[in-house]
């Protein structure tokens, strides 16, 4: 007697199992598990009744396969369904036994093309093939399941990841599990399609705080190098000499823009009684490496050297970002220490872009990242593509892939807190670098918070793991300025 479980896999969807008896024994040393999927709409509006369904799903089962039904709702069918198949792929092996590389999506009546759709979409994030047919409920279920065990057995193998990276269902926080639907549906073509997307769910302007005052300024550019976009944030309460945060926002080094931290910027500024300076460097592939470095040197020379004309204490001064934000504060560092110019009291690390080579969580996405909102393995090759093209194919120097950077040439760097979720594509990236960075003697604070996804360093955080994570990032700045926690307004 098959086995039949309900699942819920996220956003209000619950799809039910039927699984091989457990107590059963089959000659196939993998299942094979399929989808099918059912207008799930109330009957009065054209969904299906699949009451008469669930007979041929128990004989499929007791033929040794897998099935799942996915009772997709009006609206969000193509969504639903995309959703099912990535939890599916995720638990295939653990709870059923089944191939996560070899699944069918099966159209029920009525929904034969969202079947023809989903391979299509998974065919265009060059995930695993899914085998695509319609679903005709067959009194002689035997027939039915030697034939899907055929076709899903003639699928062609799958080298590397077959699971998603991210089994978001289970690992990541519910209230950004929430939030996963609003992010962007990443079309990884090319440069132009990758920034189009990101542009789509870039917030709006930050209203100006009352308790902050914001500036833009041009860094004048030195020894032919062209003056950089800063914006500034000052405590409007504020007097004498301010500690400072130099800040690169993140943007895989092709995209990103001062006004999208204007939230986060504003807060510290108000809470921590600090200048931040955010910078608006050149970005890939119009300016490759090593303009963007230039553009952060150009900065750092004139704060650092100006720092009383500018209201900044040269001894507290930090270098940060987020992604490829940090990457290139982290690149700086290094740089500052071949040159031999000051190093900051911190170098401010949040989920760092920093290796060009695929260390195991990157790789993982092969497998499909776990939700269409999530970074994909093709954008992070050709985000470091466009990055180190003026290299021509040359070995990126540590200044370019922080990541790569010898012992030797890590001694001398400041002291470094990262910050990352257990969820994001480049953890094994950022604790390899953490463990380089202690091994070269330099202190490290390493945080890894469970459930949190890239990007959930925020002004406003809705879940338990991202406010640690915004309190931590302001305890480290308060120590490093010296300064107490104090009532400053929020935002």
């Amino acid at each position: 007697m098959a086995d039949c479980d309900s699942h819920d896999v996220g956003a209000g969807l619950t799809v039910r199992s039927f699984a091989p008896s457990r107590a059963a024994a089959f000659p196939e040393d993998t299942a094979y598990l399929a989808l099918v999927l059912v207008d799930g709409g109330p009957d009065e509006a054209g969904g299906v009744d699949t009451t008469d369904f669930a007979h041929v799903y128990r004989k499929l089962a007791d033929e040794g396969l897998v099935i799942v039904e996915v009772p997709t709702r009006p609206g969000s069918a193509l969504d639903d369904s995309d959703r099912a198949l990535q939890w599916a792929r995720s638990v295939a092996t653990d709870t059923f036994g089944a191939d996560p590389g070899r699944i069918g999506v099966l159209g029920a009546p009525g929904s034969e093309l969202l079947a023809t759709e989903l391979a299509e979409r998974v065919r265009v994030r060059k995930e695993p093939p899914v085998l695509a047919q319609a679903f005709t409920p067959a009194a002689e279920a035997a027939r039915t399941a030697a034939s899907l065990r055929a076709s899903l057995g003639a699928l062609p193998a799958v080298r590397g990841p077959v699971e998603p990276a991210i089994a978001v269902h289970h690992r990541v926080e519910p209230a950004t599990l929430a939030q996963l639907d609003l992010l962007t549906r990443w079309d990884t073509t090319d440069i132009e399609t990758i920034r189009a997307n990101y542009s789509k769910v870039t917030p709006p302007p930050t209203p100006v705080s009352e308790h902050v005052a914001r500036v833009d300024d041009v860094v004048p550019g030195t020894d032919g190098r062209p003056g950089v976009p800063v914006r500034w944030y000052r405590p409007r309460a504020a007097t004498g000499q301010l500690p400072a945060l130099i800040y690169f926002h993140g943007g895989a080094y092709i995209m990103g823009s001062l006004a999208e931290n204007d939230d986060r910027l504003d807060r510290m500024a108000a809470e921590l009684g600090c200048a931040v300076v955010s910078v608006d460097y050149r970005l890939a592939p119009e300016n490759p490496y090593p303009a963007g470095l230039d553009d952060a040197e150009t900065v750092w020379r004139h704060i650092h050297d100006h720092a009383d004309a500018l209201g900044v204490d040269p001894d507290r001064l930090v270098v940060g970002g987020a992604s490829a934000g940090a990457g290139l504060a982290a690149a700086l560092c290094i740089h500052l220490a071949q040159v031999g110019l000051p190093q900051p009291a911190l170098q401010l690390l949040v989920y760092p872009m920093l290796d060009d080579r695929e260390h195991g969580s990157v790789r993982a996405l092969e497998g499909g990242a776990g939700h269409w909102g999530l970074w994909r393995l093709e954008a992070e090759r050709l985000t470091w593509q466009a990055y180190l093209g003026g290299l021509d194919g040359a070995t990126p120097p540590a200044t370019a892939v922080p990541g790569r950077a010898r012992p030797s040439e890590l001694r001398r760097v400041a002291p470094a807190f990262i910050g990352i979720g257990d969820v994001d594509a480049l953890l094994d990236s950022n604790l390899l670098y953490a463990t380089q960075l202690s091994r070269a003697g330099v202190p490290v604070e390493l945080h890894v918070y469970p459930g949190v996804i890239h990007g959930g360093f925020v002004a406003q955080p809705r879940t338990r793991q991202t406010r640690r994570f915004l309190d931590d990032v302001h305890a480290a700045l308060r120590r490093t300025f010296g300064t107490a926690e104090t009532d400053a307004a929020e935002n």
